[in-house]
């Protein structure tokens, strides 16, 4: 199985964990944490998603390789990915709020619930807000990015060894 498809599976899994913890278990449970870890499921899937389709356009030489890092792999995404398949420019956005909110989480002073959200401050106290109707609608475009990344990748299945269009040996 090629990089791409094993990035693609892991992000269609972490989407679908997080889409189950903000549409079923947080309304039975209510507990704010499990906000954060949607938000932990919903920045791997975009971060997985990213990479397969980058991953995808390295094996047919489109994207020189790269480091498997965020801030390099955002910037191929969004110079040669996003124009290319004329993708969203709103995925690039969700991809870099959902990795700030990681990275300030990590860099917490003070983590606390506040009715029907969580609040990270910062040292500086700077104050970010996670609600549940925030991430459903990150949760959202990551579901349409998925879409677009697998119509992308299946193109050329029979390439690879998988799909329908796979050629017989002789």
């Amino acid at each position: 199985m090629e990089r791409f498809h094993e990035e693609l599976s892991e992000g269609r899994r972490r989407l679908h964990t997080a889409d189950h913890l903000l549409s079923i278990t947080y309304p039975l449970v209510r507990d704010n944490r499990l906000l954060l870890t949607a938000v932990d499921n919903l920045h791997v899937a975009a971060r997985n998603l990213m990479a397969s389709l980058l991953h995808y356009e390295e094996a047919f030489k489109r994207v020189p390789h790269f480091r498997d890092e965020h801030d390099s792999m955002l910037y191929w995404f969004r110079s040669r990915c996003t124009p290319n398949y004329k993708l969203g420019n709103d995925y690039g956005v969700v991809i870099d709020e959902l990795n700030s909110l990681v990275t300030e989480h990590k860099a917490s002073a003070v983590e606390f619930s506040r009715k029907d959200s969580f609040i990270i401050c910062s040292d500086t106290y700077s104050i970010k807000k996670v609600t549940l109707a925030q991430l459903k609608s990150y949760a959202g475009i990551l579901k349409r990015m998925l879409m677009d990344v697998e119509g992308v990748v299946s193109r050329y299945e029979g390439i690879f060894g998988r799909g329908q269009g796979r050629a017989k040996a002789r």
